[in-house]
Order: structure tokens, then C-alpha cells, then sequence
């Protein structure tokens, strides 16, 4: 982990934001981390714009608020707010055409429909604002289901 400490900074000094080749870009570049443990969860909150959460098979989904609750502290302790984080989830499964039960448990991946999929518990209780989809099979249906449904259906439930 100590090495690690010290890449963050040198990072932004070899990453200035206000000097680059070429054009600028459109908002701010972040670093982001995908920190398993507590010491790489603290270093998250104290130093990351963003985490991304390891997707269940390495870190189990019931753990994911321990992890926040621990950059969150981080982050008080380092003198930022905890919401400078951005907090996405990575969530494996498959969009069905029927409701099924909805376990964030272990990494049993997500099998029910688009209303099921709703990420409005993620969204509210735990503090996730971005989401991205592993889906179990290949092709465009699963993307499709889940830009033509859940987006949708998970955007008016929180609004």
C-alpha cells in the first residue's frame, strides 16, 4: 500500500489539469480507484474522485456499504465531503422478461426483470450515482434492455 500513497500524487503533478496536448477536455478527467480493502478504501476517501466498485465476484455485494462507510470517514478525516466521491456500481446479471427475486448477496448475479432492476435502493440508501451493467451473455439485447428500460425506469423512480 505505500507505494501506492505516494502514485496518487504524482499522478495529478504528471496529469496537470490545467495543461495537456491537445484539446482540453469537456469536464474535469478524475482518478478513480477500484480499492478492495480498508487501507486502499482509505486512501479512496481520502485522495480519489471516484470508486468503482469491484464487481461482486471480488467484493461480495454486502460489503460494498462497509467499503463506503469507510471512505466516507476517510474523506471527513482528509477535510472533503464524502459526496466529492462519485460511486459507481458494477452489477452482473441478466435482464429477464419476469420479475424475480433481487438478492445483493455473495455474487449471485442479478436475474429478474427491468422494474426489478430499478436501482433506486442502490441509488438512495447507499449512495451510488453511476451504475454499469456486466451482462452474463453476449449481444446488444441485454444493452438495449437496460438503456430502454432500466435507465429509464430507475431515473423516474428517483426523480
Amino acid at each position: 500500500m505505500g507505494g501506492r500513497r505516494f502514485a496518487f500524487p504524482a499522478s495529478r503533478r504528471i496529469w496537470p489539469r490545467d495543461k495537456q496536448s491537445g484539446p482540453a477536455p469537456a469536464h474535469l478527467v478524475g482518478i478513480w480507484f477500484g480499492s478492495v480493502g480498508p487501507k486502499a478504501n482509505k486512501l479512496t476517501g481520502r485522495t480519489a474522485d471516484g470508486w468503482a466498485a469491484p464487481i461482486p465476484h471480488y467484493l461480495p455485494y454486502e460489503k460494498w456499504q462497509g467499503a463506503q462507510d469507510t471512505m466516507s470517514a476517510s474523506a471527513v478525516d482528509a477535510g472533503r465531503s464524502p459526496a466529492d466521491i462519485t460511486r459507481m456500481a458494477q452489477l452482473v446479471g441478466t435482464i429477464t422478461d419476469t420479475p424475480g427475486p433481487v438478492r445483493l448477496r455473495g455474487e449471485d448475479p442479478i436475474r429478474t426483470d427491468a422494474a426489478g432492476w430499478a436501482l433506486v435502493d442502490l441509488a438512495v440508501a447507499t449512495g451510488f450515482d453511476t451504475f454499469v451493467s456486466w451482462p452474463e451473455s453476449p449481444g446488444d439485447t441485454q444493452l438495449c434492455r437496460w438503456i430502454g428500460d432500466v435507465v429509464p425506469c430507475t431515473r423516474a423512480l428517483c426523480a
